[in-house]
């Protein structure tokens, strides 16, 4: 990746916040550590290393629930709450940025709660907002404080289910009326570098979109599943369902900063029929997006970096997790993560 010159200007207001995230760095789990877990012969060694970490009170309870959810909802939760108290007010965007994926799924529920009539809470998860806040706010149409992508998108989402009675196209519609109101609202935030990276976002989904389509041969119109404000043209994209452009697509692919996420995204899913290298690829390309981030002090950009960096250990343990639970290979779980 070709790492561009952001000028990131320091904020004071942020001195004392980044300075208490730079001492919690420490926290991280070192690379030795990793390697325990993935060498963990059951649940139980499992939790033994678990105690020797910062997730060490979670213990009891992934112990008894025989999951690791209590601590991905604990530390959401706690991130969340977080953000909500030591950011500016048009800061706070970053945190919807931070966990869009489970607000998206979390809309996505809801509404198929609605639809079926049944209670699908335990599908939810929680971060800014309860099951009941959303689910009672699109029944009701009063969206009170909740953000507005998520209430926008709720709005539009209970209009929507009346005329499309598609499940698979409305939740279509629904991801990219999400983004679309999530583009707009990290405006708001005015950073450049963290714009740029929901455009990466952008792109990258759609590049695992159109080759999950193709892979499994669906005869889905794109427009359905690609989506608006990426730095790559949508109609780049609709090229590579055609055999005749699909070099041409490739050519762009490979001369662009997702060149490692496509080439060895592909590879792996050819040989293996497996998505995991994209995914793999697309962590890696964030880490090293945010480096320019470590010659400033303190600035909004290097508190969602933080807790980006969190997020992604918390699915690193999850994966990892589920691997040692089901009796998973190390090397298949290595295959799975960043180590």
């Amino acid at each position: 990746m070709k790492l561009l010159d952001y000028d990131i200007k320091d904020d004071s207001f942020y001195l004392f916040t980044c300075a208490r995230l730079k001492a919690k760095e420490a926290e991280f789990i070192d690379k030795s550590k990793i390697e325990r877990f993935i060498e963990a012969s059951g649940l139980d060694e499992f939790i033994r290393v678990l105690r020797d970490t910062v997730y060490a009170d979670y213990a009891s309870e992934v112990e008894d629930s025989a999951s690791f959810e209590p601590v991905i909802l604990g530390e959401y939760k706690g991130i969340a709450d977080f953000l909500d108290k030591w950011l500016k007010l048009n800061h706070r965007p970053v945190g919807e940025l931070l966990f869009f994926e489970e607000n998206l799924h979390n809309i996505k529920t809801v509404i198929k709660s609605i639809i079926m009539d049944v209670n699908l809470e335990e599908l939810y998860i929680p971060v800014f907002y309860s099951y009941e806040e959303l689910r009672d706010a699109t029944v009701t149409g009063d969206y009170g404080e909740i953000s507005s992508p998520v209430s926008n998108t709720l709005r539009f989402a209970a209009e929507a289910m009346e005329r499309q009675k598609n499940n698979r196209l409305l939740e279509f519609e629904i991801e990219k009326f999400y983004l679309q109101e999530l583009f707009n609202y990290i405006k708001k935030i005015q950073s450049r570098l963290i714009m740029d990276y929901l455009r990466h976002v952008v792109d990258i989904l759609n590049i695992k979109n159109i080759y999950r389509n193709k892979y499994l041969n669906e005869d889905l119109d794109p427009a359905l599943f690609l989506h608006d404000n990426g730095f790559i043209p949508v109609e780049l994209m609709f090229r590579f369902r055609n055999e005749q452009t699909a070099d041409l697509f490739f050519k762009k692919m490979e001369q662009s900063d997702y060149a490692d996420i496509v080439t060895k995204g592909a590879n792996v899913l050819n040989s293996q029929n497996s998505f995991v290298s994209f995914d793999k690829e697309e962590i890696l390309f964030y880490i090293e997006f945010f480096e320019p981030l470590k010659y400033t002090v303190s600035n909004v950009e290097k508190i969602f970096q933080f807790f980006l960096r969190k997020k992604i250990e918390l699915k690193n343990l999850n994966i990892i997790f589920d691997g040692v639970f089901y009796g998973i290979s190390a090397e298949k779980i290595k295959d799975r993560i960043l180590v």
